[in-house]
């Protein structure tokens, strides 16, 4: 394992400002809410609490949410490193880790994945940043449901951009790439842990690419 890394961000600024909680990132916190309440589960693990708006809410419609971070300033549950994560073996249904493993060097993706496997029971939920430009049109109209079982179309082309930002942003250490992060390479590292149920970014918000994972 490589050593340990620095806290990024200070949470009270970060994770309450405008700029964080944008309309792209409540897309994700849907998508987290929905995803979990579709696989059925009573107790999760949320590993990166962020503003606690998607712990709020599962809580809310009466899941049972422990939540865990590296920052003891946002007052999670626990406070504990993804890569050793302080957890009995099968403690939860659901483990949530959206937007956390690109937060550790690539090299202990391994060791993150193997902890959110053993802590998990039954189910794992993951989402990573898909660095890259993309072209998205989204096409709703009357009876789509109705006809096509689908509330819009999305229809999405996307082109691989060199942008080294996030490297000196000093947050991230990789991210989902077409070059040097294949999303094939970390497609088979999931696999290695885990069966991957299915996998999708969602509408407007293409920059998160989300894994729905079953425990081998």
């Amino acid at each position: 394992m490589s050593k340990d890394y620095n806290i990024q961000v200070k949470a009270d600024e970060h994770y309450k400002s405008k700029k964080y909680d944008d309309l792209s990132r409540f897309i994700s916190y849907y998508y987290q809410i929905n995803e979990a309440r579709q696989l059925e589960v009573e107790n999760i693990l949320e590993i990166g609490i962020g503003g606690g708006i998607v712990a709020g809410y599962l809580k809310s419609i009466g899941k049972q949410v422990v939540t865990c971070d590296f920052d003891k300033d946002t007052q999670a549950d626990i406070i504990s490193d993804v890569r050793n994560i302080n957890v009995a073996d099968k403690s939860f249904d659901l483990v949530i880790a959206c937007q956390i493993l690109e937060h550790i060097p690539f090299v202990d993706l391994a060791k993150g994945l193997s902890e959110i496997r053993r802590v998990s029971k039954k189910y794992a939920m993951i989402s990573l940043p898909y660095r890259s430009s993309y072209f998205e049109m989204v096409i709703k109209f009357p009876f789509s449901r109705t006809i096509f079982k689908r509330d819009f179309f999305d229809l999405v082309v996307r082109k691989s951009v060199k942008f080294p930002g996030f490297e000196k942003s000093g947050q991230h250490y990789w991210e989902i790439d077409q070059k040097k992060y294949k999303l094939a390479d970390v497609r088979a590292k999931l696999e290695d842990k885990f069966k991957i149920l299915y996998e999708f970014s969602p509408v407007l918000n293409k920059y998160h690419y989300f894994f729905i994972l079953e425990v081998k």
